[in-house]
């Protein structure tokens, strides 16, 4: 079975596509000179960062990070100083974050919608999105999917997932290697169970999880663009097996027609992206 979520033009379940007050302006089109897009957290001036200077190790060092400061139970705000002071990354799509999701089953597993930061001294940027499941699913033991994908075409550079359970029987898990990786984004297959217990506790080792990927934009200009998560999850025989990865879209193939499904976060604040070279 291969399935794909449309978000631009599409109605799913009912839901508000785009974030109230998200900018109306047309994809791809250069933007006024001085325009930097919306703005969260800002570096310093004349910061110097503690991230090395390749994009595989920026990207992974600072998916880790995002997910070390989430289990300690940092707001997003206060991760996005964290980053800001210490590693000199600039939050480019607004400040602020929630958990969203488009459809069903929503009340089983929530998703992040991308945070964007912009790296250093660079025209380099890094996504990150996540998951996490409000409680373990009672169908597990499948391989799952994760991915990012954009509304405009980017140049991507790395990615890393870093995933791990929610007690003390499974630990974190690192993917480098995308499943599948194009113009418009990049997507893992792992394997989120099997579910067991430990001293009481049902654990999965897919239970939440992160990824982060570094992007430039894809020609020089300015570019404004919005990114979406996605999860597809199976269970029994059936398994995830690709990627196809498109303008605002990322459809997921699985081995049967059944036991599995799909879901989609919101869109993203939009966010402008540039390139001098």
């Amino acid at each position: 079975m291969h399935t794909k979520m449309r978000l631009v033009g599409a109605a799913v379940a009912g839901a508000v596509l785009l974030p109230v007050g998200a900018s109306s302006t047309a994809f791809g089109q250069s933007a006024p000179a001085g325009t930097t897009g919306a703005t969260g957290a800002t570096a310093a001036r004349g910061c110097v960062s503690k991230l090395p200077d390749s994009a595989k190790a920026q990207t992974d060092r600072v998916t880790a990070l995002i997910q070390k400061l989430e289990g300690q139970g940092l707001s997003q705000d206060r991760i996005d100083a964290k980053l800001a002071a210490d590693y000199c990354l600039e939050r480019v799509d607004g400040g602020g974050s929630e958990l969203s999701t488009l459809g069903s089953p929503s009340d089983e597993i929530k998703l992040t919608k991308p945070v964007i930061y912009k790296t250093s001294g660079a025209d380099r940027y890094i996504a990150a999105a996540g998951w996490k499941w409000k409680r373990l699913p009672g169908n597990v033991k499948g391989y799952d999917a994760f991915g990012i994908t954009f509304s405009k075409k980017v140049t991507p550079l790395a990615h890393s997932l870093v995933y791990q359970g929610n007690g003390n029987l499974y630990g974190k898990k690192k993917m480098t290697q995308a499943q599948e990786s194009g113009p418009y984004g990049s997507g893992f297959l792992f394997n989120e169970g099997p579910r067991n217990i430990w001293r009481g506790k049902i654990d999965m080792q897919g239970y939440q999880g992160l990824m982060g990927i570094s992007f430039k934009a894809s020609k020089k200009g300015c570019w404004n663009l919005q990114a979406f998560s996605k999860y597809g999850h199976s269970w029994k025989s059936t398994k995830a097996t690709g990627f196809s990865i498109g303008k605002w879209s990322l459809g997921v193939t699985f081995t049967h027609y059944d036991h599995n499904w799909q879901q989609a976060s919101q869109p993203s604040k939009e966010v402008t992206v540039c390139r001098k070279q």
